[in-house]
């Protein structure tokens, strides 16, 4: 691994132009003839990939926490919606075609953050933590991603509407399924180190 300063002669940028995580721009570095001094090297010669990877472990714990963030004020915000919004004489959250939704959500986003609550405590004792990465990285945004979409459809038109933030949310869980794996490798992940290295279909 090496420090490259993002002013250094030769480093050039390009935005991407995305449909959500707009507070986090993603784009790609360019490094033409490049010249590093070598006391900017991080850690051992040979090492750089090994840290690499391990960062990704750690990352996609961060990743579905994220998603699972924006699935729980989503739930918050329809739970209070639910007891306001009136049908029929009475609040929708009386109806159990909504609040068994709400509380299915509930539960399922709960179980993805413990989960990647357990990446962290793992990585912070030293513990491998590959496997349960891939498993939240895959399961946080999945269901938060679902979470995010029953709460539009619950809150009506209204939950359609820019001025509302489910569908900013939804672009930016998708963003974030496809951030640091998509949910096919995160499969092949789990896959691999449940199997074994000789099953994997890649190396």
């Amino acid at each position: 691994m090496i420090f490259v300063p993002l002013d250094a002669t030769g480093v050039s940028r390009q935005r991407y132009d995305s449909v959500g995580g707009h507070l986090s721009q993603r784009g790609s570095l360019f490094f033409d003839d490049v010249r590093v001094p070598l006391d900017h090297q991080i850690g051992e010669e040979g090492t750089g990939f090994v840290g690499a990877m391990q960062s990704f472990d750690f990352n996609r714990a961060l990743i579905a926490l994220a998603s699972i963030g924006a699935a729980s004020q989503s739930l918050d915000e329809t739970v209070e919606y639910a007891k306001q919004r009136h049908t029929f004489g009475r609040p929708i959250a009386k109806h159990e075609g909504v609040s068994f939704q709400i509380a299915e959500h509930l539960a399922l986003v709960h179980a993805a953050r413990l989960l990647a609550y357990e990446v962290l405590a793992r990585a912070d004792a030293g513990l491998p933590h590959t496997t349960e990465a891939a498993m939240a990285k895959w399961l946080g945004p999945k269901l938060s991603a679902e979470a995010v979409h029953a709460c539009m459809l619950l809150h009506g038109w209204s939950g359609y509407g820019n001025d509302m933030p489910f569908s900013q949310r939804m672009l930016d869980v998708m963003g974030l399924e496809v951030g640091d794996g998509t949910p096919e490798i995160m499969k092949a992940i789990i896959a691999r180190e449940t199997f074994g290295r000789e099953f994997a279909a890649y190396k």
